[in-house]
């Protein structure tokens, strides 16, 4: 049998002709699953120091995973804390999205949405959730916010973002953290979950 021939691009010839690309490529992936791993350390501390959280909050593990194929790039995930079920949901996600930026979502479904559904409608309404991301639509476990399923949270819009989440399914509220701010993102990413803690246990 005759097989076709199987040609490369000019650009494409260089990157496999360079091997330094994949090892920084490598570099990068090992620490961010640094970052994420002392994350992990700083929200457990905080988690151990809380009472009266749910059984599924306060014995969850903190679980890192990473892969190359989110809608085709690598990425790195950090889920904690969590606890997962069909019918309910409480999560908090760090995520890494190559050539994209770090994300914290809050996911709530069920009746941990229930129960933080007046705080969360609350909080938008003032404003403190401006600038954050909500879906509470499409694909429940898509984490493109530039999919067409987020809006942005914005002063003018407070109050249509509130009544939005009414009724909904499922509920994420999501920080963007752009890669400009690198250096910053470990405590962004912090932040971020006290803020998201604070609101789901009020």
């Amino acid at each position: 049998m005759q097989h076709s021939k199987i040609q490369l691009s000019e650009d494409e010839l260089k990157l496999v002709s360079n091997k330094e690309w994949i090892l920084t490529k490598q570099k990068i992936i090992a620490k961010v699953c640094h970052l994420m791993g002392l994350l992990s350390e700083r929200m457990q501390l905080f988690i151990n120091e809380q009472h009266g959280l749910p059984a599924g909050i306060a014995h969850s593990t903190p679980k890192i995973s990473k892969g190359e194929q989110y809608e085709s790039l690598p990425y790195v995930v950090l889920d904690y804390p969590r606890d997962f079920s069909k019918k309910d949901v409480f999560a908090i996600r760090s995520f890494f999205w190559w050539g994209n930026y770090f994300t914290s979502t809050l996911h709530l479904k069920g009746k941990y949405w229930k129960q933080a559904e007046q705080c969360i409608s609350d909080k938008i309404i003032s404003g403190q959730f401006n600038n954050y991301y909500l879906s509470c639509s499409g694909k429940e476990f898509d984490f493109n916010i530039h999919n067409g399923a987020y809006q942005l949270i914005s002063g003018t819009e407070n109050h249509a973002s509130a009544a939005a989440i009414n009724d909904a399914p499922f509920v994420k509220i999501t920080a963007l953290i752009c890669f400009d701010d690198w250096n910053e993102s470990g405590d962004k990413l912090w932040e971020t979950f006290q803020n998201f803690m604070s609101t789901t246990m009020a």
